[in-house]
């Protein structure tokens, strides 16, 4: 970790809507370093600074986008550079998925190597071993599986009613029997709840 690279009278004063701006785009890369496990505040904050310095290098160019969005995009890209840097293994699209971040939790970045976290090469041997050992099992482990169907079980009341509409699909006299019942019962109901009245 070094100083800042700008002094304080190099800085450019900015409006309300501006600083309100900045500060969701600061939160947003604290949070996602959080998220990573990263603890030690001094570390997070001094990375934080890093990350959005190349978003306002970024922003000058590019003022219509938010900085909150040029502030997670550099992390993002900046984190799935140097994760590629130390496995030696491309990422697919250049873009650091749930395995390579799990990768980083695995390999122990929150407790045992925070320091080394986003700094150039050289790093520890242990450290680099750790980090592809963990990618590696971080990777999807395909199993074949086979689905049997099994019967249906039903309790008694779902077992006889059962047995009872097999019965009725057997014998049409006596479905058309039932259903007419049940017509009967519906229209005494209706004719009933209308007398009522």
């Amino acid at each position: 970790m070094g100083l800042p690279n700008h002094p304080l009278t190099d800085i450019i004063p900015l409006s309300e809507t501006e600083l309100e701006e900045w500060e969701e785009a600061y939160s947003a890369v604290e949070a996602y370093f959080q998220a990573l496990r990263l603890r030690n505040r001094l570390l997070v904050a001094e990375l934080v600074r890093r990350i959005l310095q190349r978003a306002a290098d970024r922003h000058q160019a590019q003022p219509d986008i938010p900085p909150r969005v040029l502030a997670m995009e550099e992390t993002l890209s900046e984190i799935a550079q140097w994760t590629q840097q130390v496995l030696d293994e491309p990422l697919e699209n250049r873009r650091m998925a749930a395995r390579g971040r799990l990768a980083l939790l695995l390999a122990g970045i929150p407790g045992k190597w925070q320091s080394v976290f986003l700094t150039p090469a050289p790093w520890p041997a242990e450290f680099e071993a750790a980090m592809r050992t963990s990618y590696l099992a971080a990777g999807p482990r395909f199993a074949q599986l086979t689905m049997l169907p099994k019967p249906l079980e039903f309790n008694a009341v779902g077992s006889g009613a059962a047995q009872w509409l097999e019965t009725l699909d057997r014998k049409p006299t006596l479905k058309r029997m039932f259903f007419a019942l049940l017509i009967a019962l519906i229209v005494l109901s209706v004719w009933y709840v209308f007398l009522k009245k």
